[in-house]
């Protein structure tokens, strides 16, 4: 803390109603407040918590790492919610609350007028000398859309990619500037393969004629029933956005309009709309159907879409012979036959490979800007200004230039 008598404290889950919300409470006078304000679970006679004497009161805190359960309690021993309080260390308390904005509300004034300064989860972090992976990691965690994301996200908490760091470093430091080049590029990979997919989810959109089965395979990558389905041509007519898990990875999947001419104006403009989809996602489903084989039109919607395009044949149940060409992705979007397939060409398209457990994964585009610019100071020669790119991800304070390992 930069004072001798501080104490904070900031709500870590998002705001609006849920089933828990999260407090994290810091500083040197965060004992004493939650002395004033926890009473562990038992009541008086009078309906009211039971305020032990004084002299006992330092008994109302658990002992760091362990949990009590209890109550925040007002000025008059009354109960404002029930609370389960983990204490992290001699200085540092998480308080699980209810997760309603009232329950929250109540908690966060008696804590402010018991002294402590409600700040930012950043201005947190910040004060509790995180370093900027661990501001960013614990940033992205409260957002984490999948375990997978959740895990890899945790390893760089953890201190993955600090280490990583840190080994580039003493390379650098002890002259061995192509191992370092070398532990930078892996990063870099790194980055590509699976970071860049963490901060941002890749959009797949799908596509293809009328009736072929778009909506259908959308909910089937959602395991729910998000998007109407029905055997007449055109109902869908805008595209429809979902978050979706691929084998863990979290990606947007976009539901477009049947790609088709027509006259009708509500439905040209969803299929113009489809089209603009299809020109933003990093990655093109297009179905065609099994049932009825290839159309001149599918084959020039194709050729326009050119990598970005996967051609996936659906209603395979339904179709009476080869589809396409050898290896050709062949899916029932109804049954389910085939898109274990599918998502893993998905996958592949996406140049996607899971982190294994505990590896370093840079997982913002400042911290892979930043090892392009290490890398390029190395190039170059400048050894100096190559462990001062890599101190500032690394070092406590937003103005560091030291690497750790120098």
């Amino acid at each position: 803390m930069s004072r001798g008598d501080d104490g904070f404290f900031s709500v870590l889950t998002p705001p609006g109603r849920g089933g828990i919300a999260v407090l994290r409470i810091v500083g040197s006078v965060a004992a004493r407040a939650l002395e004033t304000a926890f009473r562990p679970a038992g009541r008086g006679n009078d309906g009211n918590l039971k305020s032990p004497d004084s002299a006992s009161s330092t008994t109302l805190l658990p002992e760091p790492g362990r949990l009590a359960y209890g109550h925040i309690i007002d000025g008059e021993g009354a109960p404002l919610d029930e609370i389960i309080l983990y204490r992290a260390d001699p200085k540092v308390f998480e308080v699980n609350c209810h997760g309603g904005p009232a329950a929250v509300e109540a908690v966060c004034r008696r804590l402010a007028g018991l002294g402590l300064e409600k700040v930012s989860p950043d201005r947190l972090l910040e004060l509790e000398g995180a370093s900027q992976i661990e501001r960013d990691a614990r940033r992205m965690l409260w957002s984490a859309r999948t375990p997978l994301a959740a895990r890899i996200l945790l390893d760089q908490l953890n201190g993955a990619l600090k280490r990583a760091i840190e080994e580039a470093c003493k390379s650098i430091a002890s002259g061995r500037a192509d191992e370092a080049s070398a532990r930078l590029d892996a990063l870099l990979n790194r980055w590509r393969c699976c970071g860049r997919l963490l901060a941002r989810p890749a959009r797949i959109a799908v596509a293809g004629p009328p009736n072929v089965g778009k909506s259908t395979l959308v909910n089937r990558l959602l395991g729910a029933d998000r998007v109407i389905t029905s055997e007449a041509p055109g109902t869908t007519r805008d595209y429809v956005e979902a978050e979706a898990a691929l084998s863990g990875l979290p990606v947007v999947l976009v539901d477009t309009a049947g790609l088709r001419e027509t006259e009708e104006m509500i439905e040209r403009e969803g299929v113009e709309r489809a089209r603009r989809e299809a020109g933003a996602a990093e990655v093109v489903v297009y179905l065609l159907d099994a049932s009825e084989g290839l159309r001149a039109e599918d084959g020039a919607m194709l050729a326009s879409l050119g990598e970005r395009g996967l051609a996936v044949w659906n209603k395979a149940d339904l179709a009476g012979g080869p589809l396409g060409e050898p290896g050709a992705i062949a899916i029932s979007a109804l049954t389910g036959a085939g898109v274990d397939v599918l998502t893993q060409a998905l996958l592949n398209r996406l140049g996607y490979r899971p982190g294994e457990p505990g590896e370093a994964v840079p997982f913002t585009s400042v911290q892979a800007e930043t090892f392009e610019a290490a890398r390029e100071a190395l190039a170059a020669g400048r050894t100096k200004g190559a462990l001062e790119t890599l101190g500032k991800l690394t070092n406590t304070s937003s103005s560091g230039d030291r690497c750790p390992a120098t």
